[in-house]
């Protein structure tokens, strides 16, 4: 599981690698300009070290044939060495060649240094420090005192003063080995570690309702958003709450969208109720009152039959709003099925009695293909006794004379298969994933109910058979007939 770093404990890391980095660099910057200012302080103490030199010589540098006295540069070197070890002398032509040192044998000097910081030192608007080639290492830039070199009138070359030597600490160094250096360190290092303390606690506290909130929102995200919130979430409190308000504001979004569509369904449901409700009675009230007002005027026979229509009419209704009470029932979880073992094959059998006169006034062959006659299955014997007679309602009322309706029923490994296939009209391909909707109409009319009114009768098969855990399975070609199919569990053993 990955380490959750909370809001205040990514503040006080931000803050401090911020603070870190400023105190380092001020620290560099500190370090910087203490050596530039100790570099710049040296060679203007020591600006005029090389025309000192010149003026106090034991003895001419060049000879009267213009060649080096190095006896005298020795004596120059030795003297100030003595003083200060760092410094070194050079005697440079014009050129900036080197004409002379008096350093140790072994050292290497190369042919010159360049002269443009030469000239810079000894004009009048040097800003310092000016840094000039050391020329036993001209990668290295020192600090230096410069001063012509004449005889009589003609300028020979240039005394040249290194005051830092390579070889000798640099106040960067000689800095970083002092006390103070080490103190100043101490010093930062603490206060950056009492300044991360403070930071930490302090956003402790003032994070302290965030942090409340979260847990609410995280309670709640996992008690009312389902499995898809429960996953484990390794983000700050900020990205928790960003993640638990997309969660909730998509299962807001369904909801609207859910009741959106139920009230659609609703809509629909009270246009198609209104629809069949209205034509039936409007079949009615012309016949009653055609008996009213032609009572004398009709035969006893015609009188029967426009009563006959009558009683029909008030049938259908009876028989839709009965399915309508019972689909809302159903779909509002106030209907739980009792389940029990029962024997499927003797409730087949009822059934198939009970229907058996009907099907003769339609002349429709009611077939039974049971492969045992013990097949138990574990559901509500009520509630599948309805599937069963929708299912055979479907089938008869498009099942024309003639045709033939067969119901198999067949054992397969913890469940028996139940099948109900009729020789009827069929339902066209592109009809078939909305059979079960509650008064879905196709091209050819309605297939839930009789023709001329809606009906329910598929739509609570599916609740029901939902209801046990089960679905249903619908294949139909069209003029061929109608095969509906689904499963029930077997008792154990």
């Amino acid at each position: 599981m990955k380490f959750r770093v909370p809001v205040y404990g990514r503040i006080t890391m931000v803050i401090s690698g911020i603070a870190i980095l400023t105190m380092s660099g001020f620290m560099a910057l500190a370090v910087w300009s203490s050596d530039r200012y100790h570099q710049e302080a040296t060679q203007r103490r020591h600006w005029g070290l090389a025309q000192y030199i010149l003026e106090h010589l034991p003895a001419p540098l060049f000879s009267s044939q213009g060649e080096v006295d190095q006896s005298v540069l020795e004596t120059i070197a030795h003297n100030t060495m003595m003083i200060n070890p760092s410094v070194e002398v050079y005697l440079l032509n014009t050129d900036g060649e080197v004409l002379g040192h008096a350093l140790p044998d072994l050292e290497v000097v190369p042919v010159g240094v360049d002269m443009a910081p030469v000239m810079e030192f000894m004009s009048s608007s040097a800003v310092l420090p000016v840094f000039g080639q050391n020329p036993r290492d001209q990668a290295t830039k020192s600090i230096f005192s410069v001063a012509p070199v004449e005889i009589g009138e003609r300028l020979q070359g240039y005394l040249y003063v290194v005051l830092a030597s390579q070889n000798k600490s640099s106040p960067l160094v000689r800095m970083a080995d002092r006390h103070t250096l080490r103190v100043a360190l101490a010093a930062t290092s603490a206060l950056v570690l009492l300044v991360s303390l403070s930071i930490f606690f302090s956003f402790r506290m003032i994070t302290r309702p965030l942090r409340q909130v979260t847990r609410q929102v995280r309670q709640y995200r996992l008690s009312h958003l389902g499995e898809g919130a429960k996953s484990d979430y390794t983000g700050d409190e900020m990205e928790e709450l960003e993640h638990s308000f997309a969660l909730m504001s998509r299962r807001i979004q369904q909801q609207f969208d859910q009741l959106n569509q139920a009230d659609q369904l609703r809509r629909e449901l009270v246009s198609n109720v209104s629809h069949d409700l209205r034509t039936p009675l409007a079949s009615m009230q012309g016949y009653l009152e055609t008996l009213m007002l032609k009572m004398d005027q009709l035969t006893p026979a015609r009188q029967k039959q426009y009563l006959q229509v009558a009683y029909r009419h008030t049938c259908n209704m009876n028989r839709l709003v009965s399915q309508l009470f019972e689909l809302s029932k159903l779909e509002a979880g106030r209907i739980e099925p009792r389940m029990e073992a029962f024997s499927l094959t003797e409730l087949l059998f009822d059934i198939r009695q009970e229907y058996e006169l009907t099907a003769q006034r339609k002349n429709v062959s009611l077939e039974l293909d049971v492969v045992r006659q013990d097949l138990q299955v574990i559901a509500d014997i009520e509630l599948i006794q309805r599937v069963l007679q929708n299912l055979l309602d479907n089938a008869l009322r498009h099942t024309p004379q003639g045709g033939c309706i067969n119901i198999r029923v067949e054992p397969l490994e913890g469940s028996v298969q139940v099948s109900l296939k009729d020789s009827g009209s069929g339902i066209q391909a592109r009809d078939l994933p909305y059979v079960f909707e509650r008064h879905y109409q196709s091209d050819a009319g309605r297939y839930q109910g009789e023709r001329g009114g809606a009906g329910l009768g598929l739509s609570i098969v599916r609740r029901i058979l939902e209801m046990h855990g089960a679905s249903i399975q619908v294949k139909s070609a069209e003029s061929r007939g109608t095969c509906f199919s689904f499963l029930l569990p077997a008792p154990s053993g």
